[in-house]
């Protein structure tokens, strides 16, 4: 007997009300957790009010030291190499992440710097960055009278070290599931380092340069459309007898892609073994520069290839940089801050208008405060990022610097992390850097560039300079 003709009318009603209200849920869920990508001028938001006027005040509140005092420096170095099966950290495309075993131990290191007025302490590591949970961890275990303001962070940025410290979906997705007791271990390696390389201060000089190596790195987000930042910056120190080399440098530390598995502190690493084997030299370490948008151009196709010819390279380069340097001070000015960084709330691009609203991005990534490092050595002004800073930002504000008689360094990873800063005109691109990394907005580049610009206008406006200097030995 066929189905009444009411039934088929009443079965099609039913499925149109679940389709209305699937509809209906549907929307809610997508007006609830997707947004328009915001493309507001940053100078129109509170937080750039906000940041106006810390920037403005700048000048009249910082108040550096008249007088250089003598310079003592310290250093020192401890392994950071798992005693067990870890997650690498660096790559999304890595599976499994867990480690297989070590094919060069990892370190984490710190210098030391005081002038009898003020003491620091520039921390490298074999890591992929400094993540803020990291951090936190560092700055409750510190030694009075050490306070976070003291510290400068930066990484090697390799993409074969450590992983398990952030929490989170986005953390697992890039360094491997959380791991408290990896975070715990890290942390105290930092404190442990710090103490050393104090108890190991003495007196002491510094010196710097700057050497074009452009040949080393290109720019992998647009190539020949875009610029490169090939600038080698290199600190010459030393502590009683020994000398110590410091290298900061743009290219990215990729030369083992996500299908290796052993840790590796990768260029880096071999680049510090390459300037310890002279026997002059008794520390080294290596800090990421302006690395977004930055990458390898050695072009061989065997990783340990490339590992060599930028560890050679650099290191030829860096002998070469020694010799032209000019006298290494003994007595300089040394003071080091923080500056507080408010952001426009983060969200993470769907595709080129549409983003996850920022609840979603901080429920999956976790929601963290950012700033600013600065330390000042004589008139070399470093200045630490809480994100993967392009290296074509970079290059007008060396040029800056220089014209107001600074020597610029410009590190990433400095115990924040803000995803990548790039120039704003790549950030529709559909690529990596611009649709998965950039958070902040389409202007987050342009707003940090600013904020660097107006801190070296300011320190020049209070005739910051090396007020004392001397031959060093």
């Amino acid at each position: 007997m066929p189905p009444h003709p009411n039934y088929a009318q009443q079965m099609l009603r039913s499925l149109l009300k679940i389709l209305a209200v699937f509809i209906i849920l549907l929307t809610v869920l997508l007006t609830l957790t997707v947004t328009p990508v915001d493309r507001r001028p940053y100078e129109e938001l509170p937080f750039y009010t906000e940041m106006n006027q810390r920037l403005d005040s700048l000048a009249a509140a910082y108040s550096p030291p008249t007088v250089g005092g003598q310079l003592k420096v310290g250093w020192a170095s401890v392994s950071i190499t798992p005693s067990r099966q870890v997650p690498l950290a660096g790559f999304g495309a890595r599976s499994p992440k867990l480690m297989t075993d070590v094919m060069d131990s990892t370190f984490a290191k710190a210098v030391v710097l005081s002038d009898g007025h003020r003491r620091v302490a520039l921390f490298f590591a074999d890591l992929l960055i400094v993540h803020p949970e990291l951090a936190q961890a560092i700055y409750e275990r510190l030694p009075a009278p050490w306070q976070p303001e003291d510290l400068y962070f930066t990484a090697t940025h390799t993409h074969s070290g450590p992983g398990g410290w952030a929490p989170g979906l986005v953390g697992k997705l890039f360094a491997g599931a959380y791991d408290a007791d990896l975070v715990d271990f890290l942390a105290e390696r930092f404190v442990e380092v710090l103490a050393a390389a104090e108890k190991d201060l003495a007196p002491g000089h510094f010196g710097a340069v700057e050497l074009r190596v452009e040949e080393l790195v290109k720019n992998r987000l647009v190539k020949e459309k875009g610029i490169k930042d090939p600038w080698l910056k290199v600190i010459a120190l030393a502590s009683g007898q020994e000398k110590g080399l410091l290298a900061f440098y743009s290219a990215h530390a990729t030369c083992y892609g996500p299908d290796n598995r052993q840790l590796s502190g990768d260029y880096p690493s071999a680049l510090v073994d390459e300037l310890l084997a002279d026997s002059l030299t008794s520390f080294a370490a290596f800090g990421a520069g302006a690395m977004a948008s930055m990458g390898l151009n050695t072009g061989l196709p065997d990783p340990q290839a490339n590992v060599d010819v930028m560890a050679e390279t650099l290191s030829n380069q860096i002998e070469l940089g020694s010799m032209l340097m000019s006298a290494p001070k003994d007595s300089l000015v040394l003071n080091a801050f923080r500056l507080q960084l408010p952001l426009r709330r983060p969200a993470f691009k769907l595709s080129k208008n549409l983003a996850l609203r920022p609840w979603v991005f901080e429920s999956v990534f976790g929601s963290y405060s950012h700033d600013i490092s600065v330390l000042l050595l004589g008139e070399t002004i470093f200045i630490g990022l809480p994100c993967d800073f392009s290296g074509e930002l970079a290059v007008p504000l060396y040029e800056q610097a220089r014209a107001l008689g600074y020597q610029l360094v410009i590190t990433s990873f400095n115990g924040g992390y803000a995803g990548y800063a790039i120039h704003e005109k790549w950030y529709d691109l559909s690529k990596y850097e611009a649709r998965t990394m950039s958070w902040y907005g389409p202007d987050f580049g342009t707003y940090l560039s600013e904020t660097i610009a107006r801190v070296l206008n300011a320190l020049a406006q209070t005739g910051y300079r090396n007020e004392r200097t001397k031959s060093g030995h």
